[in-house]
């Protein structure tokens, strides 16, 4: 049975929340609601590839894709405790962004295979927990290659295109290699909202550094998502509030 969005969405001036006492949250006065609503979607799913590979207190860690939401899992990995974090990126300004949100190296995936470059970086070891946001469906491949037996991949990315997802079946061990692959959609909410946010008022995640651009007035809003969607090379940087593109 197909099932279709019948509701507005929420570029409008008035809108519908579902269940809104489970899904509306009280913004803390010192968050700007620019940065608040990266509290809702981009930080959660990020924070998630982070649990859902199950970081812990010292582990080495990969994140492949370090845009938005692959920076927000170098941070959820940091805050979990992780150790050395790969951030696996090519653009300069994410790499930058990349180190403030916590990752010890970066793996630029221009300069050869990610695999070879990480298992160099581990003396041959490989990572006790790979997160994934970003790649296609031939990333798992390469976390599977990367990570230690035992260890976790949590991914978060949406593989829009392709048929299958392929494991290399040595690297996994024939079967039995107890290399765990956990994914899922992003756990939304408002308890889930109010612990970010409180981690953002204390001053233990900035999110200043992702707010480049900013549009006002719903005329803008195509222009906005194509930004979002072209994804030029600039997108992110580590420009300040005060120095963010302003369009009006």
């Amino acid at each position: 049975m197909e099932v279709f969005q019948l509701k507005d969405g929420v570029f409008g001036e008035l809108f519908h929340v579902n269940e809104a006492d489970a899904n509306l949250a009280i913004l803390p006065d010192s968050i700007p609601v620019a940065e608040a609503s990266m509290i809702a979607d981009m930080v959660p799913t990020g924070f998630q590839a982070a649990e859902l590979a199950d970081v812990k207190l010292g582990d080495t860690v990969c994140c492949i894709g370090i845009g938005p939401v692959g920076l927000m899992a170098v941070a959820g990995a940091n805050h979990m405790g992780a150790s050395h974090i790969l951030a696996v990126g090519s653009r300069k300004d994410c790499a930058n962004a990349s180190r403030g949100y916590g990752a010890t190296d970066i793996i630029n995936y221009k300069n050869g295979d990610i695999v070879e470059q990480v298992l160099d970086k581990t003396d041959g070891k490989g990572v006790d927990k790979v997160c994934i946001a970003g790649g296609d469906v031939n990333t798992m491949q390469e976390a599977i290659k990367m990570v230690k037996p035992g260890g976790i991949i949590g991914n978060v990315n949406y593989l829009g295109k392709g048929e299958f997802v392929t494991i290399p079946r040595i690297e996994w061990g024939c079967g039995m290699s107890n290399k765990f692959i956990h994914c899922g959609l992003m756990t939304g909410g408002r308890l889930r909202m109010e612990k970010l946010a409180s981690l953002v008022e204390v001053g233990k995640l900035d999110l200043s550094p992702l707010l480049t651009h900013r549009f006002k007035g719903f005329d803008k809003i195509e222009e906005a998502l194509l930004l979002m969607k072209d994804k030029p090379s600039d997108l992110i940087n580590r420009l300040s509030p005060s120095k963010s593109n302003l369009n009006e």
